[in-house]
């Protein structure tokens, strides 16, 4: 099966290096029509709130500038945190006008949060975000019928909903779900999403994962369901080359936004077979060989060869990587873009074809 391929864009601004807020919208609507040019299937953009490096808060009103910015490709969000969106009717009728707007082109990934900072800025209450993101699944999933509906939940009520505009292709949009744990994952097959899976996880474990995924979907009677996942890919001239040009982006990404102390991430000691918390200054994080776990980096040749052996062994409808990282020129984005798309992807799709 050979994957779709797309980018990913937070929006985020390397602050150290004198980046601007409008300036990583805009670089990312560029790259986004550059992504387009240059024959990627995808473009998605992300969530998080009151980050100090801007990071995207509304990856919706992105989407339907993207859908311009991207006319070819499938617009997506990877993922919304449904909870923090208000009303789910408003959240339906929002994703239903950007697919009128882009012919039919829209992706819907969602996720229930983790940073309960987040929640706490919007006056939520962190301990109900799981009964709001089922909820929010439900009222999804009955307004993309079309019909007026009632829905009586603990948190959100409807009465006589109706979705106008309704989706260009009649029924549900496609959706996809974040769910790292069996809970998660048992919730995403019962509403029929397909898999997100986030870029930190390491590749082995992501083969467990989705097997885990697909036994849970025939346990459930609900047929094949697809699989998206989510990466790095870091072009240079060696895997050491391509982290060094990389450095400053990798950095505020993930020792700080993503820091291992805020996504609880683990590693087994070597020493006493221990599973213990990871921290930001550990030597292994971020290594050459935490990353080759987990990203494709190096030479085109190498991330060919490297996708070419992984992606036969879990099956992607989507493969989704960081388009920019903060602090990356737009012509370095670009150029990066141009080596994937003109070295690697021929290469990949012969190969799996």
């Amino acid at each position: 099966m050979v994957p779709k391929f797309g980018i990913a864009l937070s929006f985020q601004v390397h602050r150290g290096l004198g980046e601007a807020w409008d300036t990583a919208y805009r670089e990312g609507l560029e790259l986004a029509r550059e992504a387009d040019r240059l024959g990627f299937e995808s473009v998605w953009a992300s969530e998080h709130h009151g980050e100090p490096d801007g990071y995207c808060p509304s990856p919706v009103t992105a989407c339907a500038a993207l859908a311009v910015a991207a006319p070819r490709c499938r617009i997506g969000q990877a993922v919304a945190l449904a909870p923090l969106h208000g009303h789910p009717l408003r959240l339906a009728e929002d994703l239903s006008v950007i697919d009128n707007l882009s012919g039919g082109r829209v992706e819907i990934g969602l996720g229930q949060g983790y940073r309960p900072a987040e929640f706490e800025a919007f006056g939520w209450n962190y301990r109900t975000r799981t009964r709001a993101f089922e909820e929010a699944l439900d009222i999804l999933g009955q307004a993309w019928r079309g019909e007026p509906f009632d829905y009586d939940g603990r948190i959100y009520k409807v009465k006589g909903g109706l979705l106008r505009p309704p989706p260009l292709k009649p029924g549900p949009l496609p959706l996809w779900v974040g769910a790292a744990a069996p809970k998660a994952r048992a919730r995403a097959v019962r509403y029929r999403a397909g898999l997100i899976v986030a870029p930190l996880i390491e590749l082995q474990h992501l083969g467990r994962q989705i097997r885990s995924f697909d036994e849970e979907a025939e346990r459930q009677g609900a047929g094949t369901l697809p699989h998206a996942l989510m990466r790095e890919v870091l072009v240079g001239d060696s895997p050491a080359d391509a982290i060094q040009r990389h450095q400053a982006g990798l950095d505020l990404v993930y020792r700080v936004q993503y820091a291992p102390e805020r996504t609880g991430q683990t590693y087994i000691d070597a020493a006493t077979g221990e599973r213990r918390p990871m921290t930001s200054d550990h030597p292994h994080y971020l290594s050459e060989a935490f990353l080759q776990d987990r990203w494709f980096l190096g030479t085109p040749a190498d991330i060919a060869a490297k996708l070419a052996e992984w992606l036969p062994r879990v099956r992607l409808e989507h493969f989704i990587f960081q388009g920019r990282q903060p602090g990356q020129s737009l012509r370095h984005a670009v150029d990066s873009l141009e080596a994937i798309a003109r070295e690697v992807l021929p290469t990949v799709r012969a190969k799996l074809s």
